[in-house]
């Protein structure tokens, strides 16, 4: 799964991030679909640490949504996100 690219779709419409909250929230992303670890490559206290957490923050909850909208089907939900990586909008809603 492209991971920028879903986290650009669930952000369409939104304000452009920055590059740690990116980092951030396909690091969750894939953590949360493919059961990577997430580290932050930023130190503690810094600017882009905190824009980095605060990507991870975002990454969880539009997982949780997305379990929340397949009643907690896991592969439902990893379907639905992956076929709105690809583009397919209309059939992941």
């Amino acid at each position: 799964m492209d991971f920028n690219r879903l986290a650009n779709a669930l952000l369409r419409g939104e304000q452009k991030h920055s590059e740690p909250f990116m980092q951030g929230m396909t690091a969750v992303l894939r953590n949360r679909i493919d059961q990577t670890l997430v580290t932050s490559p930023y130190q503690a206290g810094t600017v882009e640490a905190d824009a980095f957490e605060h990507g991870r923050l975002r990454g969880h909850n539009e997982f949780r949504n997305a379990l929340i909208e397949a009643d907690n089907n896991r592969f439902q939900a990893i379907s639905r996100l992956q076929k709105l990586a690809n583009g397919n909008a209309q059939e992941a809603a």
